[in-house]
């Protein structure tokens, strides 16, 4: 259960720091300027305070946390493209930033509603118990059926050293493409933004949230998740390796961050497709042994 709880107290976590970014793209700074949306881009803000604040409640094993972030990640799914468009025109990087934070905070809900139905699959009284993020609380919780009968399926999970190699390996291809996007100027009041040609840099930033937002569902052993990993890694390391070619960049530093980053796609994309192949051995092997009973 704590396995279960801990991705999504980080994708709150990473969901504050998209708030604060989207506060800072839209000027609500000292000496920003915030457009026509005047005091509204700070509410951005606030959002990443109660954020906060909230994931570290839940964090503590707070069932009624989990219960009210569930209800702020509704809203923020449909509120964070509806500011992007609606209030006040926003730059690319912005509307980017809003549309990442809608995306991670559909995760984030999902991944809630996972654990909350885990966590009444439970006697009550044992609820606050299942809830903390402590290994030993979470172990001293006595099976229930419905936890016996989903051992089969949990046994199916991905071996550590699998989910470790992927974790680890999608970390750093995601830091070499925040790296690149520096290198490349792309931060407020650097070059321009757009969605073409050279301008078109800083969407290495939302593949950087993209692969860790797959990889966060993709360690857990999901078959769907798995296999979106290994699609979209093949599509960074096609888009790594060839877009230096494209964009005709010569700068020595950025074509050695577009290498690593493609070298490091193909390795994501290797490891998710032999966790693949793992898990259909493992489901065939079960078959076989219960056949043989």
């Amino acid at each position: 259960m704590a396995g279960a709880l801990r991705p999504v107290v980080v994708l709150m976590l990473l969901a504050s720091v998209l708030f604060v970014a989207a506060g800072v793209l839209d000027g609500a700074y000292p000496g920003g300027t915030t457009g026509e949306m005047g005091d509204l881009a700070a509410i951005s803000y606030v959002f990443a305070l109660v954020n906060t604040a909230v994931a570290i409640l839940v964090a503590r094993g707070s069932e009624r946390s989990l219960a009210l972030r569930m209800g702020l990640s509704l809203f923020f799914v449909f509120e964070r493209p509806g500011s992007a468009f609606i209030v006040g025109p926003k730059s690319t990087p912005s509307i980017a930033v809003h549309l990442a934070t809608a995306l991670v905070e559909l995760v984030i809900l999902l991944s809630a509603i996972r654990v909350w139905r885990l966590g009444h699959s439970v006697p009550s009284g044992d609820v606050d118990k299942l809830f903390a993020l402590d290994g030993a609380s979470a172990t001293a919780v006595p099976a229930t059926e419905a936890e016996e009968s989903a051992a089969p399926r949990a046994s199916a999970g991905l071996p550590a050293r699998s989910a470790w190699l992927m974790g680890v390996t999608t970390l750093l291809l995601a830091a070499v493409l925040v790296a690149d996007g520096i290198v490349s100027g792309f931060l407020p009041g650097g070059r321009e933004w757009g969605l073409s040609g050279e301008s078109s840099g800083w969407l290495v930033y939302l593949f950087a949230v993209v692969a860790l937002t797959v990889a966060t569902r993709a360690v857990h052993g999901g078959r769907v998740a798995l296999r979106l990993l290994t699609a979209t890694a093949l599509i960074f390391f096609i888009e790594r390796a060839f877009s230096p070619f494209a964009l005709r960049v010569v700068d020595p530093i950025a074509l050695g961050l577009h290498g690593l980053a493609a070298f490091l796609s193909l390795a994501v994309a290797l490891a998710s497709a032999s966790a693949i192949r793992g898990l259909r051995a493992r489901a065939d092997g079960d078959t076989a042994s219960l056949e043989a009973a």
